[in-house]
């Protein structure tokens, strides 16, 4: 069967083109009586609008893409939710953009925002360099969920470096040595894990040796690495800060099963953290994807920091309270 188009449409409704595709648009000013013929022939005919040539004309697709590295880990999964929900309160529509940090894949999703393809790109986090970001600003907005700096590239991000230094100001305090430290990635390719190692230094005066460090913690599995990589190195740990909630729950898990009594702190303020009661950085995810979004439709570059907050729980939290 025959699918109808605008010029059926026309046809039918004894309207020209152009005054059906201001109906379809919502443009420009058309009779009552003319937009109720239009309607009543899309009934009859059964048109429906093609989403593509309506963007085309109109300019707007009402979908961001969002760029993350990870669809399986709940840092990014926090963070799409938060932009996911304020997008459809707005009717828009959110287009995921898998990257597993691969900067063709990444250039190739800026290619789609060049060629209209979304309103706005978000990135949650990247390989790319700023530099090459702002090759592509000239085709749409661009926010990252992280600071960029002296860039004019809008972002929403937090205080990382603050968060980390907080972490280890109550560390020292507390007259912990022998400290662990997860992360995700190489201080080259992932700017919190350099910022997690200048916070280190700027507290205890001394970079973090490679024996109490353990790189590539991704998930829960991980955690249950890191911990026999760390007691292994070090059998005098004392405590264990971790990249994220997940991580620091697979770390929880191995410590028990190693009968191994140690603090572990997370990051994210996710429900693990909660349920097995350690402490975590709150890095304020939902604010930042939601801001995040809303950013896509500023005319000037923006730049929104949001304060993380360091909870306190479990073990350390009795700590510091004596």
């Amino acid at each position: 069967m025959k699918m109808s188009n605008i010029r059926d449409v026309a046809k039918l409704s004894r309207h020209s083109v152009s005054t059906v595709s201001h109906v379809i648009n919502n443009r420009g000013y058309v009779s009552k009586d003319t937009r109720a013929d239009i309607l009543e022939a899309m009934k009859q005919l059964d048109y429906h609008p093609n989403d593509v040539a309506r963007a085309l004309s109109t300019g707007k697709t009402n979908t961001v893409g969002v760029v993350l590295p990870y669809i399986d880990i709940p840092y990014f999964q926090k963070l799409v939710s938060a932009i996911t929900k304020v997008a459809f309160k707005e009717e828009y529509q959110v287009t995921l953009l898998p990257s597993d940090y691969d900067a063709k894949s990444e250039i190739k999703y800026l290619e789609m925002l060049k060629h209209h393809a979304f309103d706005g790109l978000i990135f949650t986090s990247r390989a790319i360099s700023f530099e090459k970001i702002l090759e592509y600003e000239q085709y749409g907005p661009i926010t990252c969920c992280e600071n960029t700096f002296d860039y004019p590239i809008t972002c929403a991000y937090t205080d990382r470096e603050t968060s980390f230094v907080d972490v280890f100001k109550v560390l020292k305090v507390l007259n912990f040595d022998h400290i662990g430290v997860t992360t995700s990635r190489n201080e080259q390719d992932s700017p919190s894990t350099k910022l997690t190692k200048t916070a280190y230094k700027k507290v205890f005066g001394q970079k973090i040796d490679s024996q109490h460090l353990f790189v590539d913690a991704q998930d829960y599995s991980d955690g249950i690495d890191a911990v026999k990589y760390l007691v292994k190195e070090d059998p005098q740990l004392k405590v264990i800060f971790t990249n994220s909630d997940q991580v620091a729950a697979g770390v929880l898990r191995q410590l028990e099963t190693m009968k191994l009594n140690i603090p572990v702190i997370g990051q994210e303020n996710l429900d693990y953290s909660h349920l097995l009661d350690f402490s975590t950085i709150d890095h304020k995810l939902t604010e930042i994807g939601e801001y995040a979004f809303w950013s896509i439709f500023e005319k000037e570059i923006v730049k929104k920091m949001i304060p993380s907050e360091f909870i306190l729980r479990g073990t350390l939290k009795k700590l510091h309270e004596q």
